[in-house]
């Protein structure tokens, strides 16, 4: 079994991991840990050594979480991506091809606006991953 999870460093989606774990230990599946670093939006308004940190601080966030999956005696590969979240998952999902995604569902904080709409980064995966179900743990 290949559980994709998504792991952006919070303490949700660490819980989502431990949680997710948990449920299909007996199943001993493959984690695919997949991170992504979004690039500025702006070049003005964030530049390059403030995404270099950002970058930095998500890889040691995903080795963090990658140690804690082979501490469980599990079979892990960490996959850091730079782009898009949304985008990047749904194509981390194309690639890698797991049975399931987990991703950890935080209370509002924002999201990707699209004019007077909200869209987390879960709620788009719900609606464009087809290929496997996608568990979305509060």
């Amino acid at each position: 079994m290949k559980m994709l999870v998504c792991h952006d460093g919070s303490e949700s989606a660490q819980s989502a991991l431990e949680k997710s774990v948990a449920m299909f230990r007996s199943e001993r599946p493959e984690i695919i840990l997949v991170t992504v670093a979004e690039e500025p939006a702006d070049a003005s308004s964030y530049d390059e050594a403030a995404f270099e940190a950002v970058r930095s601080e998500k890889e040691a966030d995903l080795r963090e979480a990658a140690d804690w999956v082979v501490k469980q005696g599990l079979d892990v590969d960490a996959v850091m991506a730079i782009g898009d979240p949304r985008k990047m998952l749904v194509e981390a999902v194309k690639k890698k091809k797991p049975d399931i995604v987990v991703i950890a569902s935080r209370p509002p904080q924002g999201g990707v606006r699209f004019g007077n709409i909200t869209v987390s980064v879960s709620d788009y995966l719900i609606h464009h991953i087809t290929d496997c179900p996608v568990l979305v743990m509060h």
